[in-house]
């Protein structure tokens, strides 16, 4: 696997009748991106070749077809051509991964207080083998931040967000190890932000056995990604010619299946946890509340209640108030035993309770109720909705009796649709009940309603 390309290109200009290193960003020179790059334009660096590290200087910007070319003041540079992309695969892989860790561990008592990031560090490649030219940290920082996204991702498995300093180079030379070995990575993701969780549990889920290579490559590789790898100890594996990695071992290779088997079963455990973790704790706080209801209205049926000696017209009118304002053990209360068999008392006790529930889980989280009351909604002019509110309630109630039977006529209001960052919207139906009561032990209670709906507009 190759690394992708940067649009970055080392050449060596004339300046003044004089030999300079430049570096041609890709960039318009009057674009946005372009002056952003010319203000951190000028900055020190470094360069190394043949085993010498050279300082590096950028000072200023020219304009080359268009494009913003950053100059310092190395002189003469050897002849050759930057590579479109880092080679990752082979025995050129190889060499170019040794050539990188003698770069960067040459420069590590000099200047590597930044982590590594793609822009760096480019690579040059002369007739003699490779160059590395190390950026100004200000340039570097800029050049990253303008990176596309799928560039970045790709890159990102190479690097740790958190390391510094030369921890994070020898996190990347074990992580470019790794890929060259075994042709992919352990934490391999196609998301970014999962990518990085990965990369951050590192240091407490990765297991050697995961790595490919002899077990004293794995230690190796395995301190690197966990934040112990030292420049020392890459500047000395950089001096041998390097273990070998693909030497067969049945059970080394059967150890190392298990434990990516089990990374990949922990990636799943976290990714669901992360996903659904706050909606199963949600639900759960719903449960327990559910219970509680239920534990509630379960003592309220063995024990005599004050609703008990209501009138009917008590019972109907308290009724309508309790849907209203989502009391769900008063609407338990003023029903008939068997009324749960009823069609329209049993939609009403659900929704009643289902509301409730879910009232007082977001009022929990937010610390505010988030249902607006219809009646105070109607009264104030039926104003929008804002995001995350709630619209519930029954407003126009007229109660009349006709022969035993009440006939009840409402608006009942609701709120549909809305996310994170819609709100949602208000809708109202024209409600007709046709209410049944009986005289039970307990005293007057619903037993049936008959109900007609129309939307209101």
């Amino acid at each position: 696997m190759n690394l992708p390309p940067r649009r970055l290109t080392l050449k060596s200009i004339q300046v003044k009748d004089q030999s300079a290193l430049a570096l041609d960003t890709g960039f318009a020179a009057d674009s946005v991106e372009g002056l952003r790059l010319v203000k951190a334009s000028r900055g020190p660096g470094w360069f190394f070749d043949g085993g010498i590290l050279c300082p590096w200087v950028t000072k200023g910007v020219l304009q080359e077809a268009g494009r913003l070319v950053v100059w310092g003041d190395l002189a003469e540079l050897p002849a050759g051509q930057t590579p479109e992309a880092w080679p990752r695969e082979g025995a050129e892989g190889k060499a170019f991964l040794k050539a990188f860790v003698a770069a960067w561990t040459s420069l590590a008592p000099s200047d590597l207080a930044s982590g590594f990031t793609p822009s760096a560090v480019v690579p040059f490649q002369t007739s003699s083998g490779w160059a590395f030219a190390f950026l100004p940290a200000e340039l570097s920082s800029v050049l990253d931040s303008l990176q596309p996204w799928e560039e970045r991702l790709s890159w990102d498995h190479f690097r740790h967000p958190d390391l510094t300093g030369a921890a994070s180079w020898a996190f990347t030379s074990a992580a470019l190890a790794i890929d060259l070995a075994a042709g992919s990575l352990p934490w391999a993701q196609q998301n970014e932000e999962q990518l990085r969780q990965e990369v951050r549990d590192l240091k407490k889920t990765l297991v050697s056995d995961e790595l490919p290579g002899s077990e004293p490559s794995q230690t190796f590789w395995h301190q690197s990604l966990t934040g112990h790898g030292t420049a020392d100890r890459w500047r000395a594996w950089g001096l041998k010619d390097g273990e070998e990695t693909n030497t067969p071992d049945p059970e080394r290779d059967r150890r190392r299946t298990l434990a990516l088997a089990r990374r990949e079963q922990r990636r799943h455990r976290g990714a669901f946890w992360r996903r659904k973790g706050t909606v199963i704790t949600s639900i759960c706080l719903a449960a327990a509340a559910v219970l509680f209801v239920v534990g509630s209205v379960i003592w309220g049926a063995v024990k005599p209640d004050p609703t008990d000696t209501w009138e009917p017209e008590q019972v109907v009118r308290g009724y309508y108030t309790a849907l209203s304002s989502l009391d769900d053990q008063i609407v338990g209360k003023l029903t008939s035993f068997d009324s749960s068999k009823e069609a329209v008392l049993g939609l009403d006790k659900d929704e009643t309770t289902n509301r409730y529930v879910l009232r007082q889980v977001r009022t929990a989280y937010e610390s505010k109720s988030p249902v607006v009351e219809a009646s105070a909604w109607e009264a104030a002019g039926k104003p929008p909705l804002v995001v995350g509110q709630v619209l519930f309630g029954l407003t126009g109630l007229q109660f009349v009796q006709e022969n035993g039977q009440w006939t009840v006529r409402y608006q009942k209001w609701t709120s549909e649709g809305g996310d994170e960052k819609t709100p949602p919207m208000a809708v109202g139906t024209a409600v007709v009940d046709h209410v049944v009561l009986v005289k039970t032990g307990r005293g007057w209670k619903i037993s049936s309603i008959t109900r007609q709906s129309q939307p209101l507009f």
